[in-house]
């Protein structure tokens, strides 16, 4: 499945449009793989036996709702709306009240929008003592110690910053490691 996805992601990136929308959409395949290559994703579910994404935006709440939308139908036959046959279920969190979220314990973060470097320092402190992927498709925040991005080159490929993964005890999936292009220092 992750070749599959990977193969996807690889398409012609000039074709789809704003450059910042094109990172978010081409993310949001990237998060589903991540996610999936996470060998302790069934210690992250929660007591209902659901995975909780939150989903971090600035300003724009619709463009979260709009995302979670297009997660939710992603995936084929039975595992449409769920990840590693996890229900999904979306936290949708101003990046502003991010220490709200913290209590409801999500399984992974995604951010939608850019945020503040102050709570983005934050959101990366809570993945690392909490064991969690943070995902952003944002340009720089994977060297500022976001956990995984995405880079753009001949192909796009996971970008993972390998201090963040380290410190966090996140165990992926040796075959993400190897097609991911690693960032080692932070």
């Amino acid at each position: 499945m992750l070749g599959i996805l990977l193969s996807l992601l690889s398409t012609s990136y000039g074709a789809l449009g704003d450059p910042q929308e094109q990172r978010v959409q081409i993310g949001l395949r990237l998060f589903r793989a991540l996610l999936a290559a996470d060998e302790d994703l069934g210690q992250k579910v929660s007591d209902q036996g659901q995975l909780r994404l939150a989903l971090l935006y600035r300003d724009d709440r619709r463009k979260a709702e709009e995302f979670a939308a297009a997660l939710q139908a992603s995936g084929h036959g039975s595992e449409q709306g769920r990840i590693r046959h996890y229900p999904v279920q979306f936290i949708l969190v101003e990046g502003a009240h991010f220490s709200e979220l913290q209590e409801l314990a999500p399984s992974a973060i995604y951010l939608v929008q850019s945020l503040p470097d102050p709570v983005l320092e934050e959101v990366i402190q809570y993945g690392i003592d909490h064991r969690r992927i943070v995902f952003s498709p944002f340009e720089g925040h994977v060297e500022k110690g976001v956990l995984a991005g995405l880079a753009i080159e001949v192909r796009v490929l996971p970008y993972i910053n390998q201090t963040t993964l380290k410190r966090s005890g996140i165990r992926l999936k040796s075959l993400l490691l190897k097609v991911a292009k690693i960032h080692e220092s932070w």
